[in-house]
């Protein structure tokens, strides 16, 4: 009986611990049967670092073609994976699309040999049906309650093509960014750049990010750089077309190499245009005829306006960044930075206990009491969400410094 009482006990624990496991899973394998392209589809989905740690957290998801080839959907992942754990993207579900004849899939049915025995014209708007209608409606249901409603699409060389002819094609809305590296847009293919100036000539607006990328090295990207540029003239001449229009040009690099830095460069890009990130702050910083406040809350109310999304960074990242302009004696751009933080989150313990310091080292005790007291109500709402000697600890210190601000005023 003793000997039967530990066995259960123990595949009791072993059964709690791979529950727990999966709860913690990152990388799942979905098949869909697909009407759009007559058979069995396959997705990965690859889940943020942060996904279980905040329940409450919401995520853009970014789709990336060429999902079956391991090394390609790998360095996309784990690339965006590292930058999101660092807080250097917005955070962001990935979903590698499987291809089966990614050469087909990727181009239009007006593309390649109709001569060729083997030509079965391209598969472009199927593809953009199996998004709309099979790979959408799935990740839509699984991650309901995880989700925003931004969605990105990335593919390299004939990926990048397809890239561009979703976004100049009737399907634009399919996604809100857009990012092609090293497009490979050759003479059949220009008729994407026709579809474009047609459109950008009508005055049709696009309300969307595009990145491009190429390298400079190799017969490839002297084509493939010369379309980006192309496409970048065509934008010139109506510039009236609502894309924040963003490239890289990477010198010394190939039709491969290009790879790695586009996905931090698009990326990188991406963020920016939606999110004050590190280098802004310090822009808006040497900016003398605007306060950092009002440029943050410029740069916001414009972006919500014109394309509907923004993204508000957490407190402790607004944190660090004021930190930074401190050590550099930048006063007035840090307190800016703490007044829109704490407008964003008015309960976050972390910024109030920021600003009062910073009111502290100004010598404004007034001020900076009331900012201690602030902080101490804020970490009485977060009391059970910490271990009591940490709560101890950090109640402790603020009593101090209200004191402090007593006796110094």
């Amino acid at each position: 009986m003793k000997y039967f009482l530990v066995l259960t006990f123990g595949i009791l624990l072993l059964s709690v611990s791979l529950s727990a496991q999966e709860e913690q899973k990152f990388e799942f394998d979905y098949t869909i049967e697909s009407l759009a392209f007559k058979d069995e589809r396959a997705i990965t989905v690859y889940l943020p670092p942060s996904y279980y740690k905040y329940p409450e957290d919401k995520f853009t998801v970014t789709y990336v073609l060429d999902g079956h080839f391991d090394p390609f959907i790998d360095l996309a992942a784990k690339t965006i994976e590292y930058n999101t754990y660092m807080y250097k993207y917005t955070p962001t579900i990935v979903v590698g699309i499987h291809a089966k004849q990614r050469g087909w899939e990727f181009s239009a049915p007006v593309e390649g040999n109709d001569e060729d025995a083997n030509y079965q014209g391209g598969r472009a708007p199927e593809l953009q049906q199996h998004f709309k209608n099979e790979v959408f409606p799935l990740i839509d249901s699984v991650y309901a309650d995880k989700i925003l409603s931004f969605r990105n699409l990335i593919g390299h060389s004939s990926g990048g093509a397809f890239v561009l002819y979703s976004l100049f094609s009737d399907e634009k809305d399919l996604f809100d960014g857009y990012l092609a590296i090293s497009p490979a847009i050759r003479d059949d293919s220009q008729y994407i750049f026709d579809n474009a100036t047609e459109r950008l000539k009508s005055g049709e607006q696009f309300r969307k990010f595009l990145y491009c990328s190429s390298g400079t090295v190799g017969e490839r990207e002297e084509l493939f750089g010369g379309a980006v540029k192309q496409l970048d003239s065509i934008l010139a001449v109506y510039p009236d077309h609502g894309l924040i229009w963003r490239t890289s040009q990477f010198e010394g690099m190939g039709h491969w190499t290009c790879v790695p830095p586009s996905f931090n460069s698009g990326m990188v890009e991406l963020t920016r245009a939606f999110r004050v990130d590190e280098k802004m702050y310090f822009d808006f910083a040497s900016n003398e005829d605007a306060s950092m406040k009002s440029q943050i809350e410029e740069f916001y109310r414009n972006r919500q306006e014109e394309y509907g999304f923004t993204e508000i960074p957490p407190g402790g990242y607004l944190t660090r960044i004021a930190w930074e302009l401190i050590d550099k004696e930048k006063y007035e751009d840090a307190m800016g930075i703490y007044d829109w933080g704490i407008d964003q989150y008015p309960k976050h313990y972390s910024l109030a206990k920021a600003k009062a310091k910073l009111l502290f080292k100004l010598g404004k005790m007034n001020e900076a009491l009331a900012g201690f007291e602030k902080a101490l109500t804020n970490l009485e709402g977060v009391k059970d969400k910490m271990p009591e000697e940490d709560y101890q600890e950090k109640a402790s210190y603020l009593l101090e410094k209200m004191e402090e601000c007593k006796k110094n005023k």
